[in-house]
């Protein structure tokens, strides 16, 4: 793979995992493989809920969506609902996307949302942002909470939300308070007003994924919405979800097998990728180790949730899943130029881990069929 091709397959959504804000009641221990359920479950803990419920989904399904693609994996889904829709579901949240015409304005509005006590989440390029690893060298769309202002902008030093005092008396260039959730650097502190604008309104935004939009100035909030959401009581909520899962999951477990058996077909054909289809899969196997490690932690809750100490085990086998999938994904990125064998070894692993899967599936099932 070309440095070029390198440089643009480091373009998507980065891992994150959870941080801490000063001042700010955040879920310590929440963490995520992808910044996009990293972000939601941050905000969702700072309204008082459980960001466990992100792991409400597995199993695989056909995608209508699909076009263009290169391999048969892209073929599948891997999520039946957003992380907007299952917030909504578990707890009637609303989310509501904002796009603005320049990062003057997006700024702007992110000042306002911070006065009313609502924490912002923002996309960047973190070629912009100087903690990054990244900074200076390969474009990646990520996302960030921007929860208050940093030290020596306002004068109070705690990086909270909801001082009126502080955002209609301090500089409009004042630094913001900022957690990046990215995994391996997280960070949690102030982030200069330009070098966020800068982040905020990068070209390279607008060149990301297949089939994203414009991510230009774009900003996202979560706010409580409509009463209910709240369902029935806890342990019957996570037993009628657990249900639903493994029902779903069983009746698709045949679809990734049969991606891994084209692929060993006629590796030769999948050996060849074009720059965004290096992307694409790449993505597709990290999105599935962030999923499981996140169905691992819905899991744990549910043991408490629903008195079946058991599903203790089932997470800590989701999460063993989990790092398969990232092995599986480490293996794509660094061997495709190999050719065919390494498209043959990628089938293997991808035969090895659903059968495992499957077993996984089987056991939560048992785990809470009635009379067990």
């Amino acid at each position: 793979m070309t440095e070029q091709a390198s440089a643009q397959a480091e373009f998507t959504d980065t891992e994150s995992r959870g941080a801490v804000s000063r001042g700010v009641s955040w879920d310590t221990e929440f963490s995520a493989l992808d910044c996009i359920s990293a972000t939601f479950g941050v905000v969702a803990a700072r309204l008082g809920h459980d960001p466990s419920v992100l792991g409400d989904q597995w199993g695989y399904h056909r995608r209508a969506d699909a076009v263009g693609t290169e391999w048969p994996v892209e073929l599948l889904g891997i999520h039946r609902r957003t992380p907007e829709e299952i917030l909504r579901d578990w707890y009637g949240l609303d989310t509501a996307v904002r796009e603005h015409g320049s990062s003057e304005e997006a700024l702007a509005w992110v000042r306002e949302q911070l006065a009313a006590g609502v924490p912002v989440v923002a996309w960047v390029d973190t070629f912009h942002i100087p903690y990054s690893s990244f900074h200076g060298r390969q474009h990646h769309a990520h996302r960030m909470v921007v929860c208050g202002y940093g030290e020596g902008g306002s004068g109070d030093g705690d990086g909270r939300v909801g001082s009126a005092q502080a955002a209609a008396s301090g500089r409009p260039d004042r630094p913001f308070h900022v957690i990046d959730c990215y995994q391996g650097f997280p960070y949690d502190g102030p982030l200069d007003a330009g070098t966020l604008a800068a982040a905020m309104s990068s070209a390279a935004l607008g060149e990301a994924r297949r089939g994203d939009p414009d991510w230009r100035n774009r900003t996202l909030v979560v706010r409580p919405g409509r009463a209910g959401g709240s369902g029935p009581a806890a342990g019957e909520r996570f037993r009628a979800a657990l249900v639903r899962n493994t029902v779903e999951a069983a009746s698709a477990a045949g679809l990734p097998t049969a991606a891994a058996d084209a692929l060993r077909d006629d590796p030769a054909r999948y050996a060849d990728l074009s720059p965004v289809g290096v992307i694409e899969v790449s993505a597709w196997f990290g999105e599935l180790a962030s999923q499981r490690a996140l169905n691992a932690r819905f899991l744990r809750a549910a043991a408490e949730a629903c008195g079946v100490p058991v599903l203790r085990e089932r997470a800590a086998e989701a999460e063993a899943l989990s790092r398969r999938w990232e092995m599986t994904r480490n293996v794509f990125s660094l061997r495709l130029r190999q050719g065919a064998p390494a498209v043959v070894r990628v089938a293997g692993l991808l035969t090895e881990t659903v059968a495992r899967e499957t077993v996984w599936n089987e056991r939560v099932a048992e785990d809470i069929a009635p009379g067990s």
